[in-house]
């Protein structure tokens, strides 16, 4: 894995920029290290073996050392996720070893997998003879500077929109810079499933708009027909690109492209049970990493744990962005800034002012979707879409564990009954989480539905023991009940039990019918619900972000209130995508929204960098 200089700090994952500060930072941590070493109580040498559970299962590394120090760390085995996860083990893995030291930081957007690599690092050193709590202590030196940094395009995120923007801007020839304010780089779209609407040729373009189009509900926001004409007429040479640096994909349910997954991926998705649906591996890692590569290759720096706090602004034009890092002030001037900053789905202030309904919701997206690149460009002029709204999720009943999050399936079986807080049905119960999360919108509370089985559909939950027991012990937000009858299985719920007891009578009927003349679910799960032992189980559905954003023009111009294009201010992505889609999110629309305006944004801000 490539060292980061100066890892969990502001960096480039390249040689070159900010050079005499790593120089500098490296001697710093030299000493510190050789500080930590001399205070270090002496310890057996030898190699130890330790395991603490991640987010996606156990991590065990080994850890070898002599009497004062850790030597090596081995990752022996993990299944974090891909790109994610399995990242930041190594980053921390390097920076415990460089620093000598317990107390490094965790990697921003995969806390959870740091923390596990501390958490079998401090076992395997009291294996040893040490004091793991003394390396908890120990101090880690940080280096304060303020730099400043001059390129043509400066590219602020680094989930899809902004890797996309930054290559094409790169392969048109600008020098480029990409600032991501986490530790890692991918966004939410790392936990994608690498499928999107997408023309192949020239002539599919016209096709496959209007495939994008019928995929959408537009009674309350419209399409703009002509910005996705354009938009999606950029698919062809972006896929021809694709293929020709080796990102291999294939034609997705006849309506675009799918990113066949890695090998890790693959790992991944071996480990995540689901009741009913099939799982499918993810493609989202395998098309960021190709991408971030190409980046490398050509020449682009990339800052990580750089965040954007202020666009610079002279006479009306933005001329570049200031970073508040830990490190100090970092200024990149730039002919051109492209804000592909993601969603505001971890703000809650501005999903109370732009989408209500939204803001005591659960949410899946990235953990750096918070808001402040939209609040960036709207400070420089740039104006709210009037539609906002949150993006389908995933049905959960822990919002803190989530295995399937990225998958297309919910993880209940399929055989029960989902209902909501009004005892009612209001959609089958296979329908996916996209088109299903419209009917479970709660305006003071976080959208959930109650998952109701008998024994013979409850055997299928998984983790129903878990859950019951989470709810016994007093938990907040996890909620599973086990009933001996409808009636007090209505009351533990909160609905009222003779509308309850009327839903499951008409299901049942349907059910021995079978045929579902109201829903239309699959007559392979219609099994009538009997018995004298009931559940429910709250299932949260969780987002995956918000769409609408910042209006922006074709040319993913960032325009003002009087429609008028800011100089040198671009956006793509999510940030931007109010008008490419409808009333709510159906689905495999996301990616085409990062990757054709990504496209247009780092070709156009090109353009204007180099004077054209």
């Amino acid at each position: 894995m490539k060292k980061l200089v100066s890892a969990l700090l502001t960096v480039s994952l390249l040689a070159g920029c900010g050079a005499s500060s790593a120089a500098a930072s490296a001697a710093e941590t030299a000493s510190a290290a050789s500080t930590n070493e001399t205070a270090s109580a002496s310890m057996t040498p030898g190699t130890y073996t330790a395991t603490a559970h991640g987010m996606d299962g156990d991590v065990t590394v080994a850890v070898t050392v002599d009497e004062s120090a850790i030597t090596n760390i081995e990752i022996v085995d993990e299944n974090e996720t891909d790109s994610v996860g399995d990242k930041a083990l190594g980053i921390v893995a390097d920076e415990i070893t460089e620093n000598q030291s317990l107390a490094v930081d965790s990697v921003a957007g995969a806390t959870i997998s740091s923390a596990a690599m501390k958490t079998a690092v401090a076992d395997a050193l009291g294996q040893a003879g040490a004091d793991a709590g003394e390396w908890k202590k120990r101090e880690v030196a940080v280096e304060t500077k303020d730099e400043t940094f001059d390129y043509d395009v400066v590219v602020v995120g680094a989930g899809y929109a902004g890797i996309q923007s930054a290559f094409k801007a790169m392969q048109d020839g600008a020098k480029v810079a990409l600032l991501e304010k986490q530790g890692i780089v991918g966004g939410t779209s790392i936990f994608s499933s690498g499928a999107y609407v997408a023309a192949f040729t020239e002539d599919e373009v016209d096709d496959k708009v209007q495939v994008w189009l019928d995929r959408n509900t537009q009674e309350v926001n419209t399409i703009d027909v002509d910005k996705l004409t354009t938009a999606m007429s950029n698919a062809p040479e972006i896929i021809q690109n694709y293929s020709d640096m080796g990102i291999q994909g294939k034609t997705f349910m006849e309506t675009g492209w799918g990113i066949d997954a890695t090998e890790k991926a693959q790992k991944n998705a071996a480990s995540i049970k689901l009741a009913t649906a099939e799982v499918h591996p993810k493609g989202g890692t395998n098309l960021i990493d190709t991408l971030v590569q190409k980046l490398q290759d050509g020449g682009v720096d990339i800052y990580l744990n750089t965040p954007a706090s202020r666009l610079l602004t002279k006479d009306n034009a933005v001329v570049g962005v200031e970073c508040d890092t830990k490190t100090g002030v970092k200024t990149f001037n730039a002919k051109a800034v492209v804000m592909a900053t993601g969603t505001y789905a971890r703000n809650a202030e501005l999903c109370r002012q732009l989408d209500p309904s939204a803001e005591k919701n659960f949410t899946a997206a990235s953990a750096g979707d918070t808001g402040e690149g939209i609040q960036m460009a709207v400070d420089a002029g740039a104006q709210f879409y009037p539609y906002q709204h949150k993006m389908s999720g995933i049905f959960a009943p822990d919002p803190y564990d989530m295995p399937v999050v990225g998958q297309p399936y919910n993880s209940y079986p399929y055989e029960c009954l989902l209902v909501n807080s009004s005892a009612e049905r209001p959609v089958k119960e296979d329908a996916g989480t996209h088109f299903q999360m419209e009917y479970f919108i709660e305006q003071d509370g976080p959208d959930y539905g109650w998952v109701v089985m008998d024994q013979n559909v409850a055997d299928k939950f998984l983790n129903l023991d878990k859950y019951l027991k989470a709810t016994e012990d007093g938990s907040t937000y996890i909620e599973a009940h086990k009933a001996g009858s409808v009636a007090e299985l209505a009351k533990d719920m909160g609905v009222d039990a003779d509308k309850l007891q009327a839903t499951i009578d008409e299901y049942n009927k349907m059910c021995e019918a079978g045929e579902d003349t109201d829903l239309g679910k699959d007559p392979q799960y219609l099994t009538a619900l009997t018995g004298d032992t009931w559940y429910a189980v709250k299932e949260y559905d969780m987002t995956r972000g918000e769409y609408g954003g910042i209006v922006t023009d074709d040319k993913a111009e960032v325009t003002d209130v009087d429609g008028n294009a800011i100089p040198g201010l671009y956006a793509a992505g999510l940030i931007s995508s109010g008008d490419l889609i409808g009333d709510f999110y159906p689905g495999m629309e996301a990616l085409g929204v990062c990757s054709y305006m990504g496209w247009i944004s780092g070709r156009e801000a090109a353009a204007y960098a180099a004077g054209n």
